[in-house]
């Protein structure tokens, strides 16, 4: 199998009415490239990636607190950066890793909030990566999230590469799905629900750029 490390696909701008997701990661550079793969790949849907700035909180509070002052209107903040209808989405995404249990006080907060989800990792966002080629694997020492990221670089030859890997999203779904726990369990990732909500609205664009992989 080949894949070119260009995009298989023609951008398209989204059209007024697109869904709109918001993605706020706590990751600066791995999930935002991941996800930007899918940015303007269909008009039928907008995705904002929001990765943390070099001085951003990177706590599930942290991001949280960025969202609330990105989308909710206020006397103090009257023009916010964004603006959603009742289908729009906002998703945090973040590792188990380094927050453990803080993570419920995200969840808790989001509550509140209409379609405000998180999508959790454990122990971090290689898991999800892993399984755009692998079904769950077992292996030494694998709460510690450096041991995945070296488990990933090794299994895939010349490490997972957000270029043109994100393609076999469907694949991952079906993998991290058939593992899944609800505590979130090590090599469990939630990422799967976030991806089955843009997914469908891609769906056709992904299927046709695959045919063209030899």
């Amino acid at each position: 199998m080949i894949l070119t490390k260009k995009r298989l696909y023609l951008r398209e701008e989204p059209q007024r009415d697109a869904k709109l997701i918001i993605i706020y990661c706590e990751g600066k550079k791995r999930e935002d490239l991941y996800f930007n793969y899918f940015a303007e790949i269909s008009s039928k849907i907008r995705l904002e990636i929001e990765p943390p700035s070099q001085h951003d909180n990177t706590s599930p509070i942290g991001l949280y607190d960025k969202a609330v002052s990105q989308i909710i209107k206020s006397d103090e903040n009257i023009n916010p950066k964004y603006e959603l209808t009742n289908a729009d989405e906002v998703w945090f995404v973040i590792d188990t890793d380094d927050w453990g249990s803080k993570i419920n006080d995200l969840r808790k907060n989001c509550i509140n909030h209409n379609n405000w989800l998180v999508a959790q990792s454990n122990p971090c966002f290689e898991v999800w990566l892993f399984y755009h080629f692998f079904p769950f694997e077992d292996f030494e020492n694998m709460g510690i999230s450096q041991n995945w990221k070296n488990f990933v670089n090794e299994k895939i030859p010349g490490g997972f590469d957000s270029r043109k890997h994100p393609i076999f999203i469907q694949k991952a779904i079906d993998n991290a799905k058939s593992k899944f726990e609800p505590t979130i369990a090590i090599g469990s990732t939630e990422i799967y629900k976030l991806a089955e909500k843009f997914h469908p609205l891609i769906k056709d664009k992904i299927e046709e750029a695959l045919k063209t992989i030899v």
